[in-house]
């Protein structure tokens, strides 16, 4: 829904329900404001706290809208791979159709028509990043499960908004291939979280105590994964 925070700016503002919750909470997102709270929290109260939280709410969207100016793919941004941030040079060509990615000494380069598209870079970079998350997770994980004896049924990559993997009730993984912007330390934590999902399906204390076992610092790697999505 849209919601007025003054007579000239208004937000996209996102209700989700939840039984258990006995607050109002509000997060702000690339897409938008989100507010959590209970079934009985009337409308009008839902208003008059964001009306409430509109300073809090006004900083914390321009944070956002600065952060998806350096996401732009266009000269002189940085892009992450592999927990590292290199510079992006965008070439305009008369003579090609479609744009190419190169990584080339510390440097991304594309070569493109004029006008191109943010979306088709995008798709570019997608591509990218898959293909090397195949390349070194495929390997990682079958040495991590060999070491942990927890094997997966099958392997997918996509990309997700907001989960860096996910196991399901049958064993098949999931990852996302985004995590190749981060460090190959933290990548390897996330590959046995998700071996981890196959002896216990929560995250309770006995999951916590695999994951700790083949990876005595996991808290540390946490830690620097919840430090790199605020980058990235």
């Amino acid at each position: 829904m849209k919601f007025q925070l003054d007579d000239n700016d208004y937000i996209s503002l996102e209700i989700v329900r939840k039984a258990k919750m006995k607050h109002i909470y509000l997060r702000v997102t690339p897409d938008g404001v989100v507010v959590s709270t209970n079934r009985r929290t009337r409308l009008t109260d839902i208003e008059a706290f964001v009306f409430s939280k509109s300073a809090w709410l006004r900083k914390h969207l321009k944070v956002q809208e600065q952060r998806k100016e350096k996401q732009l793919l266009i000269t002189g941004n940085k892009v992450y791979f592999q927990g590292k941030a290199f510079v992006l040079e965008c070439i305009e060509k008369e003579n090609i159709k479609k744009p190419t990615l190169e990584f080339i000494e510390n440097k991304f380069i594309i070569d493109m028509p004029k006008e191109t598209s943010q979306e088709a870079l995008q798709l570019l970079f997608n591509n990218f990043y898959k293909s090397k998350a195949i390349e070194l997770i495929n390997p990682m994980v079958e040495e991590w499960s060999s070491k942990m004896n927890l094997h997966p049924k099958n392997i997918g990559f996509r990309k997700a908004r907001r989960r860096w993997g996910s196991c399901s009730s049958q064993n098949a993984l999931s990852f996302n291939y985004y995590l190749m912007k981060l460090p190959l330390s933290v990548i390897e934590y996330v590959v046995v979280h998700e071996l981890a999902h196959i002896k216990e399906k929560n995250h309770s204390k006995d999951f916590w105590a695999v994951v700790e076992e083949f990876l005595p610092n996991y808290k540390e790697l946490v830690k620097e994964l919840r430090e790199f999505e605020s980058l990235i």
